[in-house]
This record gives C-alpha cells, sequence and structure tokens, in this order.
C-alpha cells in the first residue's frame, strides 16, 4: 500500500487505505486540528479515517466516516460508514458524477 502517512497534530497518523487513489479522484487533504480525525475532501463530500484502535472516541464506529459538505466545508448530513476502502473510493467516484 502507497500512501498511507500524513501529519496530524504533527504525528504520523496511518490513514490505513492508499490516499492517492482519493487524490486522483481530487480530495484534497482537509484536516483541521479540531476534527476528530484526519479527512480527505472534493467540494462534496469529506471523508474521516477513524482509528479505534487508538482513540477512544472512535471505538464502535467503522474505519472511514463520509459526511456530505457544502462548498464552504460545512458539514450538511452524515451519508455513511464503512470499513472497506474500495466503498469509499465508489462514493467518491459518484460524487463527481453530479
Amino acid at each position: 500500500m502507497n500512501n498511507t502517512i500524513v501529519k496530524w497534530f504533527n504525528k504520523d497518523y496511518d490513514l490505513g487505505a492508499d490516499i492517492s487513489k482519493l487524490e486522483e479522484l481530487g480530495f484534497k487533504n482537509s484536516s483541521w486540528k479540531d476534527d476528530i480525525a484526519p479527512s480527505y475532501s472534493n467540494h462534496k463530500l469529506q471523508i474521516f479515517f477513524l482509528n479505534r484502535r487508538k482513540f477512544k472516541e472512535h471505538e464502535g464506529r467503522s474505519k472511514f466516516s463520509i459526511n456530505k459538505i457544502d462548498e464552504s466545508g460545512e458539514t450538511l448530513k452524515h451519508l455513511y460508514e464503512t470499513d472497506y476502502f474500495y466503498k469509499v473510493l465508489q462514493l467518491a467516484e459518484l460524487s463527481n458524477e453530479y
């Protein structure tokens, strides 16, 4: 797997997914220091990369959490959670079609 590490709070954070696949679809690192986890977004979706082994607040959640966002990046609605990156990529591809 390539491109799985990003800096978050000045520490290496393993996303557990090849982020270059999202970057090819126009997603960019949208991580913010107050967020629950690192994220990547385009103009419609924000994908959070949760780590339930490391963070208590992620326990009981899936690895990937996807939100619909507006043009300023504000969350409009929680859409989906999954443990499978291929499903994240499917939604990312769909978001580019509409």
